[in-house]
């Protein structure tokens, strides 16, 4: 897709970018991207920071029922209900959304004075640039058939976890009256 047709990515499509490929890493690899996750977790919270006034409590509660559901399956081997179906997490981003994400991790970075900030926002271009295989299709490589993210797919992946999360505290907060 050409870039005029593209929409464009705000702070929050980016937000969201990052919630889907950490809970896409999370539901694909499992245990063994914990720390990875966090690291992306870490860097979701300083990027929002340094964007300013963008509302991540949606996405972070989304990685944090990733992460909780991860350390789970490796605790006893049994899955949990995820907010949205892993199959839609497949969708990976194209290398122009990949590209402009790290663009402007590295442009948020540069107006951060800490220099534990900046890094942080680094090494969150790094693993989305990992996860999304962007150095492969910069080398030539082409990313498999499927689904390619859009900022509107982003936005309706937020949409549909932030239902999720209010059934699911729906739910915690009617059994805890039946107690």
């Amino acid at each position: 897709m050409r870039s005029k047709e593209r929409t464009p990515f705000t702070p929050v499509d980016l937000c969201g970018l990052i919630a889907h490929e950490t809970a896409s890493m999370l539901y694909g690899v499992g245990a063994d991207s914990i720390p990875s996750a966090e690291t992306m977790r870490a860097g979701l919270e300083t990027f929002a920071a340094a964007a300013g006034a963008v509302d991540i409590s949606i996405h972070l509660a989304w990685i944090d029922s990733e992460l909780e559901s991860a350390r789970e399956f490796e605790r006893t081997g049994q899955d949990t209900v995820h907010l949205l179906d892993p199959d839609r997490l497949n969708a990976v981003p194209d290398a122009a959304v990949q590209m402009e994400a790290v663009w402007e991790f590295f442009r948020a970075a540069v107006r951060l004075p800490d220099q534990q900030e900046r890094n942080a926002l680094r090494e969150l271009a790094v693993i989305l640039a990992d996860v999304g295989g962007l150095s492969d299709i910069l080398l030539g490589a082409s990313l498999p058939d499927g689904q390619r993210l859009t900022a509107g797919d982003l936005r309706s992946e937020l949409a549909e976890v932030s239902t999720a999360l209010e059934q699911r505290q729906s739910q915690s907060a009617a059994m805890e009256v039946s107690l």
